[in-house]
């Protein structure tokens, strides 16, 4: 073989080896996520409050499920998503959760001439968090706020954060901790949302 030939059937044959592997390969399944929000007590009375989607901060604004090993370093599970990105996730989360507390005539998530208050806000966190070789949490970090349907005048804000550990490292399992992380932020939001909902129905007759 002429010297000057080698680099190239080297190459050729490098090429050739990449695509047997990728045809012979398997590309795993992509998996989704969503959390679950408790059962409550069914629909009763109150404002009708509107839900709109958050905005979310750029690291997290991905359907792709964030995991952290160190405070200075994000990954990403290439292979299991959230079911929708986190903005609106959380939306739809809050948007279920808060039709089970009973607390409201409906909980929307279009505007409605006869809502009162918008509830939107924007997600800081929402990550699994690698603490050591056999302890993880989920960490959900959100800012939630309350304007005015007519006026977008700001009403309330609140900001909550909140961890859960994982009984297992998996998808699954962030699915689960922070799940029940937001219930404990829908428990203590709620009370404070359906009071301010109340008084506006209240001042504009409805």
């Amino acid at each position: 073989m002429k010297p000057a030939l080698a680099p190239v059937i080297m190459r050729i044959t490098g090429i050739l080896a990449i695509a047997a592997a990728a045809c012979g390969g398997h590309i795993p399944e992509t998996r989704y996520y969503q959390l679950a929000p408790p059962a409550g007590a069914p629909r009763t009375g109150g404002p009708l409050l509107v839900v709109e989607p958050l905005t979310t901060e750029g690291a997290y604004d991905d359907d792709r499920i964030v995991y952290r090993t160190s405070p200075y370093r994000l990954d990403y599970y290439q292979y299991h998503r959230w079911s929708a990105a986190p903005g609106t996730l959380i939306g739809n989360y809050l948007e279920q959760a808060l039709e089970h507390t009973g607390k409201f005539g409906g909980v929307l998530r279009e505007l409605d001439p006869n809502a009162a208050v918008v509830l939107g806000g924007r997600v800081i966190a929402i990550e699994e968090v690698d603490e050591s070789r056999d302890r993880w949490r989920g960490h959900i970090a959100l800012e939630l706020k309350l304007t005015d349907a007519r006026t977008s005048e700001v009403l309330w804000t609140g900001r909550f954060d909140e961890s859960e550990p994982l009984a297992t490292q998996s998808p699954e399992g962030l699915a689960r901790a922070l799940s029940a992380a937001m219930t404990r932020i829908v428990a203590r939001a709620a009370p404070t949302i359906a009071a301010v909902a109340e008084r506006r129905a209240v001042a504009r007759g409805q």
